[in-house]
This record gives structure tokens, C-alpha cells and sequence, in this order.
């Protein structure tokens, strides 16, 4: 069995135009077999669905938990405890979906 080093948890809403270029990114600079994306999504459009896609592509395991709208307790500091809960790392990086922390401030 192979140690995650690094998860990344990324809180969304909305999203669905920033996955893409977040993934790629992320997956240029995180090791595979060593890293792990964990999305926590409270979105109302086809983000999931996205994330989903997207992460088929990658060699990085990628998750997404979706909070339906009863299920999103605490915002978006209940949705980085979420996403948390679920890391494997034995280090964790919280990032915003929207691209305005660099992934490549990570390593």
C-alpha cells in the first residue's frame, strides 16, 4: 500500500470553468502515487459532473463529495472540515477553486 504525502482539499461552488485548468495544473506539479485532490462541492451547477470528468483524465485519484443544499453545514469552513475528514496526507493543503492560490505554491 502507497502513502498519500499530499492532499489538496478544494471547497467549490460553482466552479465548473475553473476545473479544468485547476486540475492540469495541479496535476503538472503533485507526484502521482503521492497525492490525492479531495473536491468538497456545494454547487448548484454541473460542477460535479466536472470534477468527475476531468479527474478521469488525470493519473492523480481525484474525489468529489457533493453537499446537497440540507447537507451544507458550516459553509465553506464546514465544507475544508469535510474534505479534511475524508484526506488521506499526511499533509494537507487547502486551496479555493477559483485559481487565486497558485497550485504552484505547493511544493
Amino acid at each position: 500500500m502507497q502513502t498519500i504525502d499530499v492532499s489538496v482539499v478544494i471547497p467549490t461552488r460553482d466552479e465548473s470553468a475553473n476545473i479544468g485548468p485547476l486540475i492540469d495544473r495541479l496535476s503538472a506539479i503533485l507526484p502521482p502515487g503521492k497525492s490525492e485532490l479531495i473536491f468538497v462541492d456545494d454547487s448548484t451547477d454541473d460542477t460535479p459532473e466536472v470534477i468527475a470528468a476531468v479527474g478521469e483524465t488525470v493519473s492523480l485519484p481525484v474525489s468529489v463529495i457533493h453537499r446537497a443544499p440540507g447537507e451544507r453545514t458550516g459553509g465553506l469552513g464546514g465544507a475544508v472540515v469535510e474534505g479534511l475528514r475524508s484526506a488521506a496526507g499526511r499533509v494537507a493543503v487547502v486551496m479555493d477553486g477559483d485559481l487565486q492560490h497558485p497550485p504552484e505554491t505547493i511544493p
